[in-house]
């Protein structure tokens, strides 16, 4: 019983394409394909390194301009999708301070260096904020002159 000649097709994998055969009911990867386009020369080593399978470049062709445009519709798609989880997931990102161990508790962290600095900017703005604010447990009083007070290590401080 003679065999009969392979035809070479095109397979997408993990966002490559590869020149295929199929043998032994298996199917067998003989090139990766870059640029979607296989240049002359690499048509000439594959007819001389696989002189018993059949290429019919214009098909391939056809195949590859498909592959092409379906990995180009896909990554539009997926960058669409993540746009819009982004812009979500910047809706809903929210955070606790608590100004006396100055320690800040979020609901994740940001991921760009830009959203960092806004989230350092906020903490900051909030704790020059409490400085500048009179204590809540003390009454607020008019202001008084600062003094100096100095303190030995045995005797006991005198206003």
């Amino acid at each position: 019983m003679e065999r009969k000649q392979s035809n070479a097709f095109i397979t997408a994998r993990k966002g490559f394409c590869y020149l295929t055969i199929k043998s032994f009911g298996r199917n067998h990867e003989m090139m990766r394909i870059r640029n979607y386009q296989i240049e002359a020369e690499e048509k000439r080593d594959m007819r001389r390194l696989y002189p018993d399978v059949a290429f019919d470049w214009k098909k391939i062709t056809q195949q590859l301009a498909e592959k092409r445009e379906a990995c180009r519709r896909y990554r539009s798609r997926r960058q669409n999708r993540n746009t819009a989880s982004h812009s979500r997931a910047s809706e809903q990102f929210y955070g606790v301070y608590v100004p006396g161990t100055r320690t800040i508790y979020t609901n994740g962290v940001p991921s760009t260096a830009a959203g960092v600095g806004a989230l350092l900017d906020a903490v900051l703005r909030m704790d020059r904020g409490l400085q500048d604010a009179p204590p809540l447990s003390e009454p607020v009083r008019k202001r008084t002159k600062p003094s100096l007070t100095l303190v030995k290590k045995d005797s006991q401080s005198k206003p």
